[in-house]
């Protein structure tokens, strides 16, 4: 059954990874294969991916596009006979993210909980806010479970999930906790024109106007934070907020009198 949702209330309604961060993997994991793979369905975890374009390998994670959008998966959590195909070794995957995290450790400063100093040079405070703003971005662009459509089941559609545009999050202030909107548990099931033929349960999504800035994939919707995740996004947006201050006074340094 398709119940439309009107464009008007649309957004005010409500419009993926522990954080070794998606980009830096990107870059410094050692990819084990380059060569596109295509599968019907990935299944992570509880998680289920169709039209699944595999893009590369590497020791401890596969990256693949899908029906949705694209994004990354741990190999130690897909199907077995996957794990066998693409090489997968527990031992080997641990040394290679004890690697990484060792490599990113001297970017992450506060950010990261790696050390409490403030960095001092325009580098280290550009490279913590870069490391702080991956960080939000991997918490509030994970992936969210879906469904595909059952002949029976009762849903309601929208025609996209967001407006364009997004403002700025107040840094320094914000408690993201206040602004996060639950609309869609009242909803059941949803979807939108944007994805035919795949649901997902409207108690594990929300919309925020403040995080809406670091939204990467707008033809998906997000995932329902928990309080722990605001809360670490709120520490992160006030290290993104100093050190926006401190690249002002790096760059315009008091004149002596």
């Amino acid at each position: 059954m398709r119940i439309k949702g009107t464009k008007d209330n649309f957004e005010k309604t409500g419009g993926l990874r522990h954080l070794l961060l998606i980009c830096f993997c990107a870059v410094t994991t050692v990819f084990l294969s380059a060569a596109q793979e295509n599968l019907p369905v990935l299944t992570v975890g509880s998680t289920v991916y169709s039209n699944v374009t595999v893009t590369s390998v590497s020791y401890t994670d596969v990256y693949f596009k899908y029906a949705d959008g694209e994004t990354n998966a741990k190999l130690k959590d897909i199907d077995p006979k996957l794990q066998k195909r693409y090489n997968y070794e527990p031992t080997r995957a641990k040394a290679a993210e004890q690697k990484l995290a060792a490599e990113n450790a001297k970017y992450l400063f506060r950010a990261g909980n790696a050390t409490n100093r403030e960095p001092s040079t325009d580098a280290e405070v550009k490279a913590e806010m870069d490391s702080a703003t991956a960080r939000v971005k991997a918490i509030v662009n994970q992936p969210v479970r879906n469904f595909l459509k059952g002949p029976d089941v009762k849903y309601v559609i929208y025609p996209y999930w967001f407006h364009d545009g997004a403002s700025k999050p107040d840094f320094d202030h914000v408690d993201i906790r206040q602004t996060q909107d639950l609309h869609y548990a009242t909803q059941g099931y949803v979807t939108s024109d944007l994805n035919p033929g795949v649901l997902w349960a409207g108690a594990e999504l929300e919309f925020n106007t403040n995080t809406k800035y670091f939204y990467t994939d707008r033809s998906v919707p997000k995932k329902r934070l928990t309080e722990a995740e605001m809360l670490e996004i709120n520490r992160l947006y006030r290290i993104i907020g100093e050190d926006e201050e401190l690249l002002i006074d790096i760059k315009n340094p008091p004149k002596d009198p």
